[in-house]
């Protein structure tokens, strides 16, 4: 049950293989991901100490820097490049990266999820990009789209690496970076948040219940990859984004409550829920929760626990009883 939850058919179809082939994908996409990510980065400036770092942060998509200025400590466009393409893999399914790399037929290129990933990308970037060359934030669009593509890499996939101070960019690439925050990478990936298949799956339902007002005797399936999607399925997806959506919710209310302003509370809230790291406000891509309140430490952490375990892998330890 709790894997229906969790991924889609896409995923599913992945995770299917033995004990030993699983730890084969992991061995072959984490390592060699890591392994290759470490040696760019070494040629690109950093010690190997630091290259090594921040590849495995990369590749885990986890955010820990060994700098307290993150990325922005290294000033340097190839670097940036080299983890905005670490970042970016690392929130596919790592299932299909193994496929695409041992030649198999369900590959990245042939994935309708992991289109649309990309293509939300490349989109996020090249839209910031124009809105921080229009307001003039930085003097070239190279610039603009350099640091624009690296914050919606990275809040995307919920590594949390910076290179840039976010909270003085226009209210526009705000928008589309707390977007990011919440729908995150692709099911079966190390990233976190409601994740791209269930957008994708969420986009086809509405569409459907349009086509079925205009024609209500018309049958008609959802295939996901060409795949058709169960009701049960479906129904899990909308319950998971309404109830991913409360949560964020419920930690924005609590945090007013405790005097927190409300551009903190909320994007304190999605990015403890997507696992992101960096929100806006007081907890922006240069600061930290420690100046929070400590009950607002407790509720976001909750909140971390709620979003890596798929909100129900959690609920339900507390309804044991439910098992029997």
């Amino acid at each position: 049950m709790l894997s229906n939850v969790e991924l889609s058919t896409m995923a599913k179809d992945n995770y299917r293989y033995r004990s030993q082939i699983i730890v084969q994908i992991l061995l072959v996409v984490y390592v060699g991901l890591t392994v290759l990510s470490t040696v760019l980065l070494k040629m690109a400036g950093m010690n190997w100490f630091d290259a090594l770092c921040h590849a495995m942060s990369a590749c885990a998509t986890s955010g820990f820097s060994t700098k307290n200025a993150s990325i922005a400590y290294f000033n340097s466009p190839a670097i940036d490049t080299i983890l905005i393409f670490a970042m970016a893999t690392a929130g596919v399914h790592f299932g299909l990266i193994y496929a695409t790399v041992t030649g198999k037929r369900s590959n990245i290129f042939r994935s309708e999820v992991t289109r649309w990933y990309f293509g939300m990308l490349l989109a996020g970037g090249v839209l910031i990009a124009v809105s921080l060359f229009a307001a003039d934030i930085y003097p070239t669009l190279t610039a603009s789209f350099r640091y624009a593509m690296f914050q919606f890499v990275s809040v995307v996939t919920t590594t949390g690496f910076a290179t840039a101070d976010s909270n003085t960019w226009t209210s526009f690439a705000v928008i589309l970076l707390i977007f990011g925050s919440i729908v995150c990478a692709c099911a079966g990936s190390t990233a976190g948040g409601i994740k791209v298949n269930r957008l994708v799956l969420a986009g086809k339902m509405m569409r459907t219940r349009l086509r079925q007002q205009q024609h209500p005797n018309a049958i008609i399936r959802i295939r996901l990859d060409g795949v058709i999607q169960e009701n049960e399925a479906l129904h899990a997806v909308m319950i998971f984004i309404v109830t991913y959506l409360m949560f964020i919710l419920a930690g924005t209310v609590f945090g007013t409550m405790l005097g927190v302003d409300l551009t903190t509370s909320f994007t304190g809230a999605v990015a403890s829920m997507g696992n992101v790291g960096p929100g806006f406000g007081e907890v922006g891509s240069m600061d930290n929760f420690s100046a929070m309140p400590a009950a607002f430490k407790v509720s976001n952490s909750l909140l971390m626990l709620l979003g890596r375990l798929e909100i129900f892998g959690l609920i339900q330890i507390f309804f044991i009883k439910w098992w029997r």
